[in-house]
């Protein structure tokens, strides 16, 4: 492992300085006055006592530097379940489950807030797009809605619940062209927890998130003041 990054911290400042004889490069900047459009899946959310949840997002972002894109990001995703739901009745003999409802739940929650990404790579490839290493940090709001089959509108339906997100994730990109690319991200926030029966914790869980990505150039005056 030593000898590899050694190896890396020789030859990268070599291919920054060749690096207009290097493959998957280009003259202009890869991020800088640039849209960055962002598809993605993830298995998101485990909760108690589903197994996973999918979750389908976006992200538009804008380069203020060629290693610094802000953006917005929104997502999407639904589970549905059995649940049974009772409470403790107790009489002047007993004490016994009733059961309040039986039936499906439906959860349907939406993600959105901002991101930041940093892209330390071009700092010394600053035109080199084909791979890219990137982490990401991000703010938002988590809003879950309810829905059961049949109805019920009982003291433990929640219909609407708000929280507040906050996550980070490391990602790596392969671009084929200076203008798309598919990528990977490993991600953690504060709302992605994981229960272990075994020693009754709950603990967070990682996100694994697949998708695409797009990049167009914005204005020219943008990109080039003096036009």
């Amino acid at each position: 492992m030593k000898k590899l990054v050694l190896l890396a911290a020789l030859l990268l400042p070599v291919m920054a300085y060749a690096q207009r004889d290097i493959p998957f490069t280009s003259s202009k900047p890869f991020n800088k006055g640039n849209f960055k459009i962002d598809a993605s899946y993830s298995q998101l959310m485990q909760k108690i006592p589903y197994s996973g949840y999918p979750d389908f997002r976006v992200g538009v972002g804008y380069g203020i530097t060629n290693w610094c894109v802000v953006g917005v990001f929104g997502s999407f995703g639904t589970h549905e379940g059995f649940v049974q739901i009772g409470s403790t009745v107790q009489d002047a003999d007993t004490t016994y489950n009733q059961v309040l409802f039986e039936g499906t739940q439906i959860e349907r929650y939406y993600h959105y807030g901002i991101d930041a990404e940093l892209h330390p790579l071009t700092l010394l490839l600053p035109n080199f797009y084909f791979i890219d290493i990137y982490c990401r940090g991000e703010l938002g709001m988590r809003t879950v809605t309810e829905q059961y089959k049949p109805d019920y509108d009982g003291p433990s339906a929640e219909p609407v619940r708000n929280n507040f997100l906050y996550g980070g994730s490391i990602g790596l990109a392969i671009n084929p062209s200076k203008y798309f690319g598919v990528f990977y991200e490993l991600a953690f926030d504060n709302l992605n927890k994981e229960y272990k029966p075994k020693t009754d914790e709950i603990k967070t869980k990682a996100i694994h998130r697949f998708g695409l990505n797009v990049r167009f150039p914005g204005p020219k005056k943008w990109q080039n003041p003096k036009q």
